[in-house]
Formats: C-alpha cells, structure tokens, sequence
C-alpha cells in the first residue's frame, strides 16, 4: 500500500509542477506582470520539485520494485537527466523574479524590459516542453 501512495504523490506533485509552470506562463503575459504573485509561485515550483524528487527517492527505496529495478533502465536514467535539465533551466527564471523584485523595491517605476520577458517565457516554455519527455521516459521507465 505504501507504494501506491508514493506513486500517487510522485505523480500528483509532477502535475502540481505543470500547472504552475502554466501559471507563470500566464501571469508572465498579465500587464502589469504579477511580480510578487509570481515569484512565490515560482517558490513553491521550486518547492513541489524537491518533493518530486524526495518522493522519487522514497519509492526507489520503500516502493515495490526497489533499486534493483532502476539501476538498469535506460530510461529511468533518461528520466533523472531530463528532470536535471528542467532544474538547471528554471534556475534564469528564478533569477531573473529576483531581480526583478529588487529593482521594483527600489524604484517603484521600475518597469520589465520587454526583452527579458521575452526571453523568460522562451525559457518557461522550454521547461513545459521538456516535461514531454519526461513523462515519455517514465511510461517507457515502467515498461522496461
């Protein structure tokens, strides 16, 4: 039983990830954009990431199947280096909300530079479309 819950938390928390990230989409395109809004939500992406991977630590280690099954799977590999890449690439993003809010606290008329948004929607994008693969390794990760 333990594993089933695991494997619904696992599973629930990747998609509490794509809705967010589909919430930064959104308020990234609002005018003006939503700076504190946004970046607690990214926080709490950033949050619900670590538990995707403590969660995933928690089923390799108590789940059903055990290391074992993992170790060899190509894809579960795939799945880990895909899931590496996601963060790596959400670390501008973040950087960038940082930024942001500094500037806006000190300079109340500070406004984002049209550029920057740009170039932070291409990169949230870029997450959400390398969640396909991910989930792609998963089902493929299941089935080795």
């Amino acid at each position: 039983m333990l594993d089933l819950w695991l494997a619904v938390a696992h599973h629930l928390l990747v998609f509490g990830m794509a809705i967010m990230l589909a919430m930064e989409l959104a308020y990234l395109r609002a005018d003006p954009v939503p700076l504190g809004r946004l970046a607690r939500l990214d926080a709490g992406y950033g949050a619900v990431a670590v538990l995707v991977g403590i969660v995933g630590v928690a089923r390799i280690v108590w789940g059903a199947k055990g290391w074992a099954a993992y170790a060899d799977n190509p894809f579960f590999w795939a799945k880990i280096a895909t899931f590496t890449v996601i963060g790596l690439v959400s670390i501008l993003p973040t950087v960038r909300f940082i930024q942001w809010g500094r500037a806006v606290r000190s300079d109340p008329a500070f406004r984002l530079p049209a550029a920057e948004v740009v170039r932070v929607v291409g990169v949230v994008r870029l997450e959400v479309l390398l969640l396909l693969p991910l989930v792609g390794f998963a089902a493929a990760m299941a089935r080795w």
